[in-house]
């Protein structure tokens, strides 16, 4: 009888097992559940013998897991491939199961007893729980430690990597929660910390110690904590006394190690975004500091390790050059540094292949101590900068100049006939004239860079032009052409020309050169090389040195494998020359050549227009070979043939390439490389250094904070303000500041004019009715002028610091009323105007009134002002025409002329009942778009355009100096406090009403009355000081229903038409204004050229037939409407639109861009905080005198509190008065003490500081006590607040 062995097991389901033989893939994974899972039935396995007889099964054969996993594997040859390798332990299996029903698991057998898994009995059956790592290492008693959660609570027992570690959590944690902690002991073993609050702190303490003495870890041995309720304080957003430098250094080492130019700046605001302080500019400064030397090491100790790094290097790299100047400290082995020079070895071999040209220039070092790096930077043979030599000195003057210039020609070449290119500092002009330097001609020739000569020009005579005819006079390769430029210069400014002249002629002009500059203009190659150092000018000396030798090596290696290709390629010239030499080959090709000598190589070539049609053509240009000349002077200055040399070639069948120098060959590009850098050994292998200790020079040590290192102004990525260069922002930092515009609103001319009752009831109902009631605002100009200086016309928005921000269709419907639905404002400029204003108006302007379309506005006021008590119906509509025109001339379309106004706005009002079919908004927005992008350049003077509309809305937007609307005392028609002012009308009055000066005062406190004061305002800008969303929705309840019924046009993406203005309207930039999510933006563009385009030149053209296609897509405006998604949250610091936002835009305008303001020190803060206490004392004994106190005693105890709140907004101390629920003031007293603006902690505050706060403590104790009573006359005796209120005034007058 044939028999058969078959394993099975026994698989449990509802209850009872079932059979299921292991003969599929699935079967094998139910069972390596099973085995794994640790939550799994027990399963049985067992093997049953099939023969042709029933046998029963064989008892239970327990199997160890090793057999189970053996057995599967040999199954696993029946699974496909792919699927199940038989690998038990593996990921790939891990996977495979993951994929599983959870639920169902079918095993299919020949027959009707086929055995199927209907369905796992729990459903964490088919799960596999992931290990549990702690479980797994819980063996490892040493590591068993419990993990403190970053901002939560301590605990006993919680173990941090080090002493450092524990102090950042803490600092941390007290910040976070606006608490204080002082450290009450501190050994190397042992930590304890307590609540820092003062006089009165709280139970919290935490100490930890270091356990095991071979480790560094600390553990929490002692926690009372949390902080007691009652233990909170005053929140200063000015800084934290426990935020010090080195908790700020671990913060942003990260940030640090991945930009070593991180700003200053920046750092404040990560702090500001992370913990709500705004920490002073040298804290962040310092903790940039301390950051840099965690990374690279000490400061200080950068400069002692210098010499052995030196050292190292040459050891590594035999014939590099490092050479020193120190000064010895009295007569000790130790040096103050003062000068090193190096030159890599490869680099001095290298530039022997190189063209005979040096570019030298300096460029100030960054970070902890002051200096410059001074480089000397070549051509090799692609056009491409070559490193020569560098030095780092004290600064640029004529000793170091002179000592840099000579370390070159002692150790990196001697090379006869070297070209030197630099600007014109004293000091390089002095070393370059030296006699006996080796640098003198004819063995070396200076020249100037035009770029910078050109910038001197300009800066000197301040006149572009004069600089441009300049530029293009020096870059002039033939003399004819030369003699004329400078004869235009001379003619535009003889001064300049002399000027010019004086440098010498030789130096900067092309076609005097002599060849020697090989057409190199500018120091362009040096400054490139800046950007090989990005960043590296921000590190310490030493680790300085070490980033220009791997930089340097990179560098060295690209252009080496460059080279080699090329050469191996058969290549016989660099690619950028072979690209330069195709060029000229194929201009000779329309060449026209005559051979005077054939012998002697003389030929003149005549020019044709070539292929691209560029060229006049029929020069004439003499060739000579034999003396590698051509009159075109291109021949001389390049060293390659010209397009006439290669016309004479091709003519004569002769080889070009004989007259290329052959420092252009790819041969001598792989050369000036060939030579290799080595790697510098570990530091344990470097030779012992005999050279004397070199320390840091004191005086070059910078200060905190130092103002002449701040952050660049932006923007740091150009591809949005593309027209930085003419921008007013430009000129504000270059030191050419104008001051204030002038602005033309020609609102004085309207303060002479009487309007008839009649007149303004027959516009009540349209929407120029709200022009009319807003009429009178007055302008703040240097709030205006600051604002110009932020406005961007390739962005049409205001970039602000907090983010863009602009003005919006909303903003002019509901501030002005005026509607955006409508017509286009448009017309024709072809027109008899004269004729027209006689129908129209009923009178003729005279000569001098009218000229062209331009009407004077004193016409307008002289023969309509006032109305005729009898005037008709048609002089009344005349009288209606006119002051409709006067309020467009004053408020809605001023322009600079000053007192004219354009009558083409005058046929849109020949039918008065349609005035209202026009969109007047959008009309007024475009204007003032126009008129902010032509201010915003720096040759503008003035302003004109609605400036009411941007003075109302700086005023509803930005916080900064907005002056207080003060509220009716019986407010009309309704019940309650209206917030919109005494003149604004319920329903009638749009909302820019409410600001007119006959209602409002200027804030308490306010000190910005200056240009400069708005300017550093808002370079300081903060989050809070800008309005996003100022019109919610519960305030149109208060205006009438034109302000806001086309709200569905507020958003959409459209040109704005006003006759010759066209301007874009992009809300997609401002999104967080309508209360929307703002992302990265699309590019903009606002179409520059629109700007240039006015009605001059174009006095009979058809605006409308002009514009037509922008017309098109204002009717189509509704398809390009933008919706946003709704976020009302507030913008982190580290969002990404701020971080995009941040590298393109202008941050600061402002050159003498100040400190953040700081938290007064000592006498000052005793003061505010004093006054704050008489306040409250005031305030609570007014709030519980009794009604039978006489007024007059009321009347003081008010005085006193009001002048306190006056004085407190005055320092800007206005949020203690918001502090009267802390239990005690003199808490608040000593933590403004212990926070001072210089860093200092308490231990550092001087006796006079100790002794004032001490005083204020015995006053303040003497405060709370209750008033005086009335005396027997009837009037109140001096009460003891009001004694400390007048000793703190006269201390505050002292």
């Amino acid at each position: 009888m044939s028999s058969q062995l078959n394993v099975k097991m026994k698989f449990p389901s509802s209850g009872c097992f079932k059979v299921v033989p292991l003969n599929c893939e699935g079967s094998f994974k139910a069972l390596w559940a099973s085995v794994r899972h640790s939550n799994a039935p027990s399963m049985d396995i067992f093997v049953e013998v099939s023969t042709s007889q029933i046998v029963t099964p064989t008892p239970t054969i327990p199997l160890r897991l090793d057999d189970v996993a053996q057995f599967v594997s040999l199954q696993a040859n029946d699974i496909n491939e792919g699927e199940f390798d038989g690998n038990l332990e593996g990921d790939e299996f891990d996977e495979e199961f993951a994929t599983l029903d959870e639920n169902l698991i079918v095993i299919e057998e020949d027959g009707d007893d086929d055995l199927v898994f209907a369905s796992a009995p729990i459903v964490e059956f088919n799960k596999v729980d992931p290990l549990d790592e702690d479980e797994l290492n819980s063996w490892k008693t040493w590591e068993s430690m419990v993990r403190y959660e970053k901002g939560k609570e301590f605990a006993v027992g919680q173990v941090f990597t080090n002493k450092a570690s524990i102090s950042d959590e803490v600092t941390f944690y007290s910040v976070q929660a606006n608490q204080f902690f002082k450290v009450a002991e501190s050994k190397p073993d042992t930590v304890t910390y307590k609540c820092g609050r003062s006089p009165s702190p709280c139970n919290w303490r935490l100490r930890a110690t270091r356990k095991d003495p071979y480790s560094q870890a600390f553990t929490i041995v002692t926690y009372k904590g949390p902080h007691d309720s009652s233990c909170v304080g005053d929140m200063v957003p000015r800084d934290h006394f426990n935020l010090k430098r080195a908790f700020i250094s671990h913060l942003i080492r990260n940030y640090v190690e991945g930009d070593w130019g991180y700003k200053v700046m920046s750092v404040v605001e990560v702090i500001l975004d992370k913990f709500g302080y705004k920490i002073s500019y040298a804290k962040a400064w310092n903790a940039k500091q301390r950051a840099m030397g965690d990374i690279f090491g000490d400061w200080d100790a950068s400069y002692e390790m210098l010499p052995r790094f030196m050292q190292g290097l040459k050891e590594s790299n035999p014939g590099t050059v490092v050479q020193w100047s120190t000064t010895p400290i009295g007569n000790s082995n130790v040096h103050t540094f003062k000068r090193v020079f190096w030159a890599f070895k490869p680099c001095i071999e290298g530039f022997e292949h190189c063209r005979p040209v040096l570019t030298i220039d300096g460029t100030h070092l960054y970070g902890k101590f002051k200096g410059t790096i001074l480089t000397a930077m070549s051509i090799d043979a692609n056009n491409q900068i070559f490193p020569v030599a560098f030095a780092i000195v004290e600064s640029e003057n004529n000793e170091s100049w002179s000592w840099f210039m000579a370390c070159i020609r002692l150790f990196v070449t001697k090379r006869s006939g070297l070209c030197v290119i630099s600007d014109r500092h004293a000091g390089i002009m002095n070393a370059m004239s030296e006699v006996g330097s080796g640098w003198e001609e004819p063995h070396a020739f200076h020249r100037i860079c035009i770029r910078h000569l050109a910038s001197n020009v300009n800066t000197r005579y301040k006149n572009v032009k004069v600089k441009n005819m300049f530029g293009s006079t020096a870059m002039q390769f033939q003399e004819k052409k030369f003699d004329i430029g400078f004869a235009r210069l001379g003619e535009m400014d003889r001064d300049a020309q002399h000027y010019v002249a004086d440098v010498g002629i030789e130096k900067w002009s092309i076609c005097h050169d002599g060849g020697h500059r090989y057409g190199i203009l500018t120091t362009n190659l040096a400054e490139a090389f800046n950007n090989v150092l990005k960043g590296a000018r921000f590190l310490p000396i030493t680790a300085l040195v070490q980033c220009i030798f791997f930089r340097v090596n990179a560098y060295f290696v690209e252009r080496r494998e460059e080279a080699r290709k090329r050469l191996l390629q058969g290549q016989h010239y660099s690619s950028k020359i072979t690209h330069l030499l195709e060029e000229n080959c194929k201009k000779g090709a329309y060449h026209k050549v005559v051979s005077f000598d054939h012998v002697g190589g003389l030929y003149q070539v005549t020019t044709r227009r070539g292929s691209r049609n560029v060229s006049r053509g029929s020069h004439l240009h003499t060739v000579d070979l034999s003396k590698r000349t051509c009159t075109c002077n291109k021949f001389q200055t390049y060293k390659y043939p010209c397009s006439h040399v290669y016309a004479v070639c091709k003519k004569m069948k002769l080889n070009a390439s004989q007259f290329v120098e052959i420092s252009y060959t790819t041969g001598e590009h792989l050369a000036s490389y060939a030579s290799k850098f080595h790697p510098l050994k570990d530091e344990a292998y470097w030779g012992h250094y005999n050279g004397p200790r070199i320390v840091c020079d004191e005086g070059k040590r910078r200060g905190k904070g130092s103002m002449e290192y701040r952050l660049q102004p932006g923007p740091v990525n150009p591809e949005v303000l593309t027209q930085q260069e003419t921008h007013r922002s430009k000129a504000i930092w270059d030191g050419d500041d104008k001051g204030s515009l002038r602005c033309r609103s020609h609102l004085a001319m309207h303060k002479g004019f009487l309007v008839s009752d009649r007149v303004v009831d027959f516009i009540r109902e349209s929407q120029f009715y709200f022009i009319h009631r807003v009429v009178g605002l007055k302008f703040n100009v240097d709030f205006i002028t600051a604002l110009v200086e932020r406005w961007r016309p390739e962005t049409h928005t205001f970039h602000l610091t907090v983010g863009e921000a602009t003005v919006t269709l909303q903003d002019v419907q509901v501030l002005l009323g005026l509607r955006i639905r409508g017509d286009v404002v448009t017309g024709t400029s072809a027109c008899n105007w004269r004729a027209l204003i006689y129908e129209l108006l009923g009178r003729t302007p005279g000569e001098e009134d009218l000229k062209g379309a331009s009407l004077r506005i004193g016409w307008l006021t002289e023969h309509f002002s006032g109305l005729p008590e009898q005037a008709n119906e048609q002089v009344l509509h005349q009288y209606v025409r006119a002051y409709l025109l006067i309020l467009m001339a004053t408020v809605m379309f001023p322009d600079k002329s000053g007192n004219d106004i354009q009558v083409v706005y005058l046929p849109l009002l020949r039918d008065l009942d349609a005035i209202d079919d026009f969109s007047w908004g959008s009309a007024v927005l475009a204007t003032l778009y126009r008129n902010l992008c032509r201010s915003s350049n720096m040759k503008a003077r003035d302003i004109g355009g609605p400036l009411i509309l941007l003075q109302l809305w700086a005023w509803e937007r930005i916080t900064i100096a907005r002056p207080i609307v003060t509220g009716p005392e019986n407010p009309p028609l309704i019940q309650g406090p209206y917030p919109l002012g005494s003149q604004h009308q319920l329903r009638v009055d749009s909302l820019g009403r409410r600001w007119l000066s006959v209602h409002r005062r200027r804030p308490q406190g306010t000190t910005i009355t200056t240009l400069l004061g708005y300017r550093e305002a808002l370079d300081n800008m903060r989050p809070d000081q800008f309005v996003w969303q100022p019109y919610p929705q519960a305030i149109f309840s208060f205006l009438p229903e034109a302000c806001y019924n086309d709200s569905g046009e507020w958003s959409v993406v459209s040109p704005m038409i006003c006759f010759d203005i066209v301007e874009w309207h992009l809300p997609n930039r401002v999104a967080r204004q309508f209360g929307w999510k703002q992302n990265i933006p699309e590019p903009a563009d606002t179409e520059p050229k629109l700007h240039k385009m006015d009605k001059r030149g174009a006095h009979s053209r058809n605006w409308a037939e002009y514009h037509s296609a922008y017309l098109a897509m204002w009717f189509r405006r509704y398809q390009f409407r933008f919706i946003g998604v709704e976020d009302n949250s507030d913008m982190g610091y580290n969002d990404p639109y701020m971080v995009w936002y941040r590298d393109r835009t202008r941050r600061f305008i402002s050159p003498t861009f100040q400190q953040a303001y700081q938290a007064p020190l000592g006498a000052t803060a005793y003061l505010a905080h004093g006054f704050a206490e008489v306040h409250r004392t005031c305030n609570t004994e007014i709030q519980a005198m009794p009604q039978e106190v006489p007024p007059h005693y009321r009347n003081i105890m008010s005085n006193i509190r009001d002048n306190t709140s006056q004085s407190l907004e005055h320092v800007g101390y206005s949020h203690l008065l918001q502090q009267f629920h802390q239990p005690t003031q003199e808490t608040q007293v000593e933590e403004q003490h212990e926070e001072r603006g210089d860093g200092s902690t308490m231990q550092e505050s001087t006796a006079e500081d100790d002794e004032t706060l001490q005083m204020f403590r015995r006053r303040s104790r003497r405060t709370n006590t209750s008033m005086s009573p009335i005396n027997e006359e009837g009037t109140p005796e001096p009460s003891k607040a009001k004694k400390i209120w007048s000793r703190l005034r006269g201390k505050k007058k002292t």
